[in-house]
């Protein structure tokens, strides 16, 4: 082999690699992506419904949505508090939030709309 053509097989070798890693890298993130995007908008409960405890919590006037995701997380009404805070952030409850003190239970899918002041419609 002559030494053009094994540069033009290492230059191959070398672009089939990194092909290769781009692909891998590119499913690893819309993978992650699509998770993430799954848990932010098909909510779950903590619990089932026959499991559920209920827990009171008190909500302050002007609260913001990393406050109020890190207080819900504390008692264990939601399970990530980074998810909760971009639901907030991309519903229609952002920012309007009822002061006051709710008794809600591990249970509900819809945390949101009980501390709200906003109606959208959705019942339960």
């Amino acid at each position: 082999m002559n030494n053009k053509s094994i540069r033009m097989v290492v230059s191959l070798s070398l672009n089939a690699l990194f092909i290769a890693i781009a692909v891998v890298v590119v499913v690893m993130f819309g993978t992650k992506a699509y998770t993430f995007g799954n848990n932010i908008f098909n909510e779950k409960s903590v619990d089932t419904v026959d499991n559920a405890k209920v827990v009171e919590v008190t909500i302050a006037d002007g609260v913001t949505a990393k406050r109020l995701a890190s207080q819900l997380y504390e008692k264990g009404l939601i399970s990530d508090e980074k998810i909760f805070y971009f639901q907030v952030k991309l519903s229609d409850y952002k920012d309007k939030f009822k002061a006051g003190t709710y008794s809600l239970n591990t249970g509900m899918m819809k945390i949101l709309a009980g501390i709200s002041t906003t109606d959208t419609g959705d019942s339960e």
